[in-house]
């Protein structure tokens, strides 16, 4: 994960987290109600498109993750500028997840999603 507070406009993200442990934020640093947590190996994040999300610390060095998206899905990279509105506007016309990126056909990324 990049150490730059980041979203995708193109696409959701699922993040595996496969060694190490960090400190990650996600909503933004300058966002009263972003959400700062330590995540460790075996922990998956669902991130929706239009989140901000960024490293703030690896906690015991080597920290990794993979990053996934749907299929046909492209991920960008948006900053929060202000020439990216016309992309911030798309994010809202895209499908969620046709099966969650973990349990298939049933699971918790499928039942409960406001847009």
């Amino acid at each position: 994960m990049y150490s730059t507070s980041h979203f995708h406009s193109t696409t959701h993200e699922v993040l595996c987290i496969s060694s190490g442990r960090a400190r990650l934020c996600f909503g933004g640093e300058d966002n009263p109600e972003k959400v700062e947590i330590e995540v460790a190996k075996g922990d998956v994040i669902v991130v929706p498109a239009g989140v901000a999300h960024r490293l703030l610390q690896d906690l015991d060095g080597g920290f990794e993750m993979v990053g996934s998206y749907p299929k046909g899905r492209n991920w960008d990279m948006c900053y929060g500028r202000e020439d990216e509105g016309s992309k911030i506007e798309e994010i809202k016309n895209l499908p969620w997840f046709g099966k969650d990126p973990i349990y298939g056909d049933e699971g918790p990324a499928l039942e409960v999603h406001d847009r």
